[in-house]
């Protein structure tokens, strides 16, 4: 039985979160024996995770003397490093910011990869900043990186072009099934007579998922038309700048704030299109989890991964407030055949698995 081990942060709720839970429930395990090292063993999700994989904490010390707390971690890694070096056939640094689970993993396994959810070309714009991150995650000890999008792949490999022989493009797995089921479960919000509900599920974090823009494209939707009602299902830094937004643009009777939710998929299912205001992302998990339930999308983010090109099921508006609410106020709901997520990743564990025995 070949030996796996993972590396992250935790398993709260959260998009990386969710698609490492699919991973590791999707793996054959009478053929693997799998381990998760997380740096903080706690989250909703561990709940969910098949038993048969060990869960393992590694704690960073969080001394407040800084030469005892870097001496204690010195001391951790050293002790794990000769406990496991080289003890497993493949070992996987799921959260790219996780300096330590790179740093393990690469020690865990000379068959090392490193999965990166994000296009870091928007988080580094500066190419010495990029080169740097990527450099304190010794990322050119890597057997193989892999990217969710070709996008992503395709910033890095401009920037680090003498890695992109490593580079390798396989997208989340996504639990269909489980979500078309967990979408049937009693949800508060009903929708009125002759609404369109538009929905976004993410973090609420400004920076990143740009809220106010889609505040203020709903806003200057509702001119035009007061049909419309908007679910923003998730929690974040930016909830109270969210709240005010909803107040001070006179949005309180056509937007409903949710909270974080571990089950988001009875709001999916009762709304009609998916909406993102995004200015980057990877690629997000919440596009095939609208296919799978067949919701329309408006989003600002054109992606790509080695199966779909998102383009070709979505209606793609530019980065502003004025290009999102035209796509709002002119949306009518679409008919979409069933989604073959189960191919989809029938594909991306098989490539998965090439990996894990080293082909």
């Amino acid at each position: 039985m070949k030996k796996l081990i993972f590396f992250s942060k935790h398993m709260g709720i959260g998009g990386l979160e969710k698609s490492l839970l699919n991973l590791l429930n999707s793996l054959d395990l009478d053929r693997y024996q799998v381990t998760l090292v997380l740096e903080e063993k706690q989250g909703e999700f561990l709940e969910k995770l098949d038993e048969r994989v060990k869960v393992e904490e590694y704690r960073l010390s969080r001394c407040p003397f800084v030469p005892l707390r870097k001496l204690i971690n010195f001391a951790k890694r050293w002790f794990w490093v000769q406990k496991n070096r080289n003890r497993y056939d493949f070992s996987c640094s799921y959260c790219t910011y996780s300096v330590i689970g790179s740093r393990l993993s690469q020690a865990a396994s000379d068959n090392s990869c490193l999965y990166v959810h994000n296009d870091y070309t928007h988080i580094y714009p500066d190419r010495e900043q990029f080169r740097a991150f990527f450099h304190q995650l010794r990322t050119e000890n890597f057997r193989k990186i892999l990217f969710v999008s070709n996008e992503s792949r395709e910033s890095f490999c401009t920037v680090l072009p003498e890695l992109a022989g490593k580079t390798q493009v396989i997208n989340n797995l996504i639990n269909a099934g489980e979500i078309r089921s967990m979408a049937k479960e009693p949800c508060k919000f009903q929708p009125g007579p002759g609404e369109t509900v538009f929905v976004f599920v993410g973090r609420l974090s400004e920076p990143h998922k740009r809220l106010s823009r889609l505040l203020e494209a709903f806003a200057l939707a509702l001119k035009d038309r007061q049909d419309i009602r908007l679910l923003i299902v998730g929690d974040g830094p930016d909830r109270a700048l969210c709240r005010e937004l909803i107040q001070s643009l006179g949005l309180t009777p056509f937007v409903e704030m949710t909270g974080a939710s571990s089950n988001p998929y009875p709001y999916m299912d009762r709304a009609d299109c998916l909406v993102l205001s995004s200015d980057y992302e990877g690629f997000p998990v919440v596009y095939y989890e609208a296919l799978v339930l067949g919701k329309d999308i408006i989003t600002t983010i054109p992606v790509s991964d080695e199966r779909i090109n998102i383009a070709d099921h979505a209606a793609i508006t530019d980065k502003t407030p004025e290009a999102l609410a035209s796509a709002i106020k002119t949306y009518k709901k679409q008919e979409h055949p069933p989604f073959d997520m189960e191919g989809t990743n029938r594909s991306r564990m098989e490539a998965l698995c090439a990996l894990a025995d080293g082909r």
